[in-house]
């Protein structure tokens, strides 16, 4: 079992069109730990707090060494990733909005995909940015850490890119309907032919609109099974939009590679932990 602190804070209300939430997680044990991250269908940026360089990700066999506090993390699609962290650690994760890293630093979705560059690698002037934002010492407290995110994404955002209206609008869709929505709807509503949506939207976003739509849903469903433990999984897969409890299961192995009674039974304590901090600030709950 993983002694990992998480603490989840929602941004303030002008950074919402960009950063969803921040997360805190801490875990004050030396011993090494290995983190398999699973799909969430957004992408993050992470602050870490302190300088180690031992710690490493591995994407589908290749090794990348952390070279910086600041690495962006891409969408994950099939990819088989690993955070291997050989100490203690606290790192700040910053869950972007769906189209942020583009609006933000001017980077499309489909560039990182299944990839953890270092922000200086990408954009060394955001980086030199993060460092006059994340300025407090080892011993600043929590709310601090916040402040200093939110500085600098407030600064990112006096010269964001405009966004794309019709992804913007599909995006709210999805989110809306914890994914469970079709694709057909949302090109009627967008005015935009699947083959032009899927396209667009691929190449800001990171992954195409049916892929999205699906991780979202299979996120709530999985957050379901987690903590509602009286339902049944046919209940459960109803409720979360899936047809049948087949399909249910399909998604699940597409996914995470077990179906829904052996995801359960397997050890996965940080997603659980996110999951359940995550509904919190869900599409269907008032941000807090």
């Amino acid at each position: 079992m993983d002694p990992t602190e998480f603490e989840m804070v929602s941004p303030p209300p002008a950074l919402r069109p960009f950063v969803r939430r921040y997360l805190h997680a801490r875990r004050p044990f030396e011993a090494p730990i290995t983190v398999r991250p699973k799909p969430t269908g957004y992408t993050y940026l992470s602050c870490f707090l302190d300088s180690s360089t031992q710690d490493r990700f591995v994407v589908d066999g290749r090794s990348l060494p952390r070279v910086s506090r600041w690495h962006l993390a891409g969408q994950i699609v099939d990819h088989r990733i690993e955070a291997h962290f050989e100490k203690a650690h606290e790192i700040l994760f910053c869950e972007l909005a769906a189209t942020a890293h583009h609006r933000l630093f001017g980077i499309p979705g489909e560039a990182f995909v299944g990839d953890a560059p270092a922000l200086g690698s990408v954009r060394p002037d955001c980086e030199s940015l993060a460092r006059e934002c994340f300025a407090a010492g080892p011993d600043a407290a929590w709310s601090e850490r916040i402040g200093e995110a939110s500085l600098f994404f407030s600064r990112l955002a006096e010269k964001a890119l405009s966004g794309d209206p019709a992804v913007e609008r599909a995006v709210a869709m999805f989110e809306a309907a914890n994914g469970a929505i079709r694709i057909a709807t949302i090109c009627a509503e967008v005015g935009s032919s699947p083959r032009q949506l899927n396209r667009r939207f691929t190449h800001i976003v990171g992954v195409g609109p049916k892929f999205f739509g699906q991780i979202l849903q299979i996120n709530w469903v999985v957050a379901l099974l987690y903590f509602n433990d009286t339902a049944t999984l046919t209940e459960i897969a109803h409720e979360a939009g899936f047809y049948d409890q087949a399909h249910f299961n399909r998604a699940m192995r597409l996914f995470f590679s077990e179906g829904p009674r052996e995801f359960l039974r397997s050890n996965h304590l940080l997603f659980k932990t996110f999951l359940g901090a995550s509904r919190r600030f869900g599409p269907t709950s008032p941000l807090g």
